[in-house]
């Protein structure tokens, strides 16, 4: 292994200079850099004391910062609350400057803003301003375990309810993991010690199929650790003391139960913002209780995860009116599958899927989802995925290939009705079919229900497509004058690599050449425009677009091109009989 100082000579010069400059004494540490790490020791004078200083550089110096600790320096903040380390630059050391920064540049400049943010005396503004807007919440420092987790809804136990009990939904061990307390999982309910119950996480993910059960405790503060090795025989000690029933539980348990215990406590989870917290344990017997020989555990930190709608879409609040809005895609192919997922993932309502495919193997070099799903039908790939990946969303099919004639004698309602229905319960159509008469069905349709009509399509070698939008009582235009723009080049058409059709092995119907690489840039236009047609009327919601047709290029005279959309407005035309122009 080469060490940094040796690819980096003048890095290694340039630090010690600087040392030298801040007329402090300072040393390395022999041994460690003869092993291959570099360790500082700086002592900084401060009035008649000395506040010893230790830097140990990363191997990716000089693009990476020092982590900085000091001797007897506990602070409120900018600290690691467990590693103690000192927070000397902002965003886990974002602002630091490659072939600029040094150790003696931290010291010397971000060292004093930190010992003045702690001071006793320190004035509320000149804090604020000093220190970076961000809160420091015990839960993100924690040492935890490896591929684990447990999802917890928005809401908390309320604070006079000290303790109670837990049900979890967890994840099969995973044969790698065996043998350690593994816990991958979610919240099913919180109940008091009585198991009365005091929340329900409603949300149901299939892969969580193994019952844990476990026990929580309300803290009335943040818990202070010594020793981040320590934290979780510190936290078992907590709830053993504090909950005499897990304590007796767990000692009745067999070798090999786990067991999951649930700390909740106030802390700043945000800038000077406060709230509950959560902080989970999870516990395997290692050893049966034999007579006077207490069981032994095995202790692992497991993080909680917000799954709460509330927290699921705090990186995106713009999308919350979506949560009460449904869309219709007929057609989930190339360019429908990726429209669902698109509309799934931003957390629509409801979601229905028309189709009446199967999806085979060379159809998920453009389809949304893989192999794992060949051989079924389309719809139901699409809905167990979304059901299983984005459970806010409420999602169904309909198996229905539009245009085929009834058997003679069937019963039931018609293909029209049930289609039509469908329409009536959507707020928005997309038609993702590529086909010209059930565009022409779907689009008159959508103009009888005032419904808003969304299309896209792509053409040979997904070298170009379009997008285009109908708004009742909005867009001037209809579909039909949308065609007659094509036909009279007032809209222009997209790129066409003139590639012949194929029919693959085992399909009944030729097909385009073309790849999701490039049809998946079409796809996600249409989702875009189909959520801000969704929440346009919301405040605060998804911006919406200022035009009706969109047509791009992403392929021309032999080169791949980057997207650019070519913008259209409809207006109502007099050669359109669809259309009443005043």
């Amino acid at each position: 292994m080469t060490a940094w100082w040796d690819r980096y000579p003048g890095e290694w010069q340039r630090e010690i200079v600087a040392l030298d400059a801040l007329g402090y004494a300072w040393s390395y540490d022999q041994a460690a850099m003869a092993a291959g790490q570099l360790v500082v020791r700086v002592e900084i004078l401060q009035g008649e004391s000395t506040l010893g200083i230790n830097a140990v550089y990363p191997d990716t110096f000089p693009y990476f910062v020092p982590m900085v600790t000091s001797d007897n320096l506990l602070f409120d903040r900018h600290q690691h609350p467990v590693g103690k380390n000192l927070c000397l630059l902002a965003r886990e050391g974002e602002d630091w400057r490659p072939g600029h920064d040094t150790l003696a540049t931290l010291l010397s400049e971000q060292l004093p803003l930190i010992l003045s943010v702690n001071h006793e005396h320190a004035v509320s503004e000149t804090v604020a301003c000093a220190e970076d807007h961000v809160g420091e919440p015990l839960s993100s420092f924690l040492p935890y375990s490896p591929e684990c987790a447990l999802i917890v809804p928005d809401e908390t136990p309320a604070q006079e309810v000290r303790a109670g009990r837990l049900s979890v939904l967890a994840r099969p061990v995973p044969p790698q993991f065996s043998g350690r307390a593994f816990l991958n999982g979610v919240i099913e309910t919180i109940t008091d010690l009585q198991s009365k119950p005091l929340l329900r996480f409603g949300t149901k993910v299939p892969v969580f199929s193994r019952r844990v059960t476990g026990f929580w405790l309300r803290l009335d503060q943040r818990p202070k650790l010594s020793d981040p090795d320590n934290a979780p025989n510190e936290f078992f000690r907590l709830i053993q003391s504090a909950v005499p029933m897990f304590a007796r539980t767990i000692q009745a348990a067999r070798r090999g139960e786990v067991f999951a215990a649930g700390f909740v406590y106030p802390d700043e989870v945000s800038w000077r913002s406060n709230a509950d917290d959560w902080v989970f344990l999870s516990i395997r017997v290692e050893r049966e209780a034999k007579r006077a020989r207490d069981a032994m555990f095995n202790l692992e930190l497991v993080r909680a995860d917000w799954g709460g709608q509330k927290a699921w879409l705090s990186r995106a609040p713009f999308l919350m009116p979506l949560r009460k809005k449904s869309a219709l895609v007929v057609g989930v192919g190339s360019l429908g599958s990726p429209v669902s997922m698109h509309l799934a993932r931003a957390g629509v309502g409801r979601l229905c899927l028309v189709d009446s495919d199967n999806l085979q193997i060379g159809n998920t070099v453009r389809w949304a989802l893989g192999w794992q799903y060949a051989g079924l039908q389309k719809i139901t790939a699409l809905v167990s995925h979304i059901a299983h990946e984005y459970p806010y969303t409420e999602v169904k099919g309909f198996n229905c290939r539009i245009g085929g004639a009834r058997t003679p004698g069937s019963v039931g309602s018609s293909e029209y009705d049930a289609l039509r229905s469908l329409c009536v319960e959507a707020d928005v159509i997309i038609d993702a079919t590529a086909s010209h008469r059930v565009s022409h069905f779907l689009a008159d349709l959508a103009q009888e229900l005032h419904k808003p009509y969304v299309w896209l399509t792509t053409t040979h070698g997904a070298a170009g497509g379009i997008v285009g939008r109908i708004r009742p009582h909005k867009t001037a235009g209809c579909w039909h004058c949308f065609l007659r723009g094509l036909d009279d080049g007032t809209i222009r058409l997209p790129a066409d690599a003139g590639t012949e059709e194929i029919q693959p092995g085992g399909c009944a119907q030729p097909t385009f050449i073309g790849a999701g690489i490039d049809s998946d840039t079409v796809a996600l236009l249409a989702g875009r425009l189909a959520v801000a047609t969704l929440t346009s009327e919301a405040e605060n919601s998804y911006p919406d677009f200022a035009w009706d047709v969109a047509v791009t290029d992403l392929r021309r005279d032999g080169f791949s091109l980057a997207p650019q959309w070519d913008t259209y407005t409809l207006a109502g035309r007099s050669d359109c009989p669809a259309c009443t122009v005043v």
